[in-house]
């Protein structure tokens, strides 16, 4: 099965052909070489929305100053757009079913709003912080670099071990004074075992592509688990009275539904 899934189905069996897809999934051998790589992507997209969630508890806090009333709803869509983007590289490189585009269900906060007697900066705000989506955010942004970060990190790691592993046959004249004595994994250093450290590297390494599109799969299906789908995702707009927005009919949702995933994926599309 291709790396790349294609998502075109006809709205009333999407879903299904979606799911079917995603069961058929197989990672293609461009996809294998080029897992350790996504994984640094998808580990440095966790680190920065780490970050990004940082700066919107101290908005939070700011709140009692009335600066994070203006703060807020500008750091919650950045976060939001980082969390966006990890479930559409999940959806593209690993073939993880999305259940519809995240926030299709609503808009995201105004920029203005007329309705209520509150001031539109503290609706906007506040509807914000009633959202359900940006707790999950919060809370998928503090295991992003940490539990998540490891998922995403190890196919690279194990990449870079092993090629040590191989390389220390032929450096160990020159590494041998800090080496000698060191174990490698299960292997004890000295100048009779650098080749069966070489071996041990060459399994790692071929583990690590073998193994690395599944973990890095793992890893999109626990964030998506963990965003949940959009109608956990639902966005505060200008569409109703108390602040939040009309959810889509069915056609319209199947309609920002492909409008979101905006292309189709094809197996070449990124090789």
């Amino acid at each position: 099965m291709a790396d790349h899934i294609a998502y075109g189905a006809e709205p009333g069996s999407m879903a299904q052909t979606q799911r079917a897809e995603a069961e058929r999934w197989r990672p293609t051998l461009s996809g294998r070489l080029l897992a350790p790589w996504r994984g640094l992507t998808l580990l440095g997209l966790g680190l920065v929305s780490a970050v990004t969630s940082w700066l919107l508890l101290i908005a939070m806090c700011l709140l009692f100053v009335w600066l994070g009333f203006a703060l807020v709803p500008v750091a919650t869509r950045a976060l939001h757009a980082l969390t966006n983007r990890q479930l559409q590289l999940g959806r593209r490189w690993f073939g993880v079913p999305p259940t519809a585009p995240a926030g299709s269900g609503a808009a995201l906060p105004a920029l203005r709003s007329t309705s209520g007697s509150a001031p539109p900066l503290v609706r906007r705000t506040l509807s914000v912080l009633r959202a359900r989506a940006t707790w999950r955010e919060l809370g998928w942004a503090q295991l992003a670099p940490t539990f998540l970060g490891v998922l995403a990190l190890l196919p690279f790691a194990l990449l870079v071990h092993g090629s040590l592993g191989i390389a220390l046959p032929y450096l160990w004249e020159s590494v041998a004074p800090a080496f000698d004595g060191a174990w490698f994994l299960f292997v004890p250093l000295s100048s009779h075992t650098t080749h069966v450290a070489a071996g041990v590297g060459v399994a790692e390494v071929l583990l690590g592509l073998w193994a690395g599109p599944y973990v890095l799969r793992a890893q999109s299906r626990v964030s998506q688990a963990v965003l949940g789908s959009s109608d956990a995702r639902e966005w505060p707009g200008p569409g109703r009275a108390d602040g939040l927005a009309e959810p889509l009919k069915p056609g319209r949702r199947s309609d920002a539904l492909r409008e979101a995933e905006g292309r189709t994926y094809s197996p070449a599309s990124d090789r």
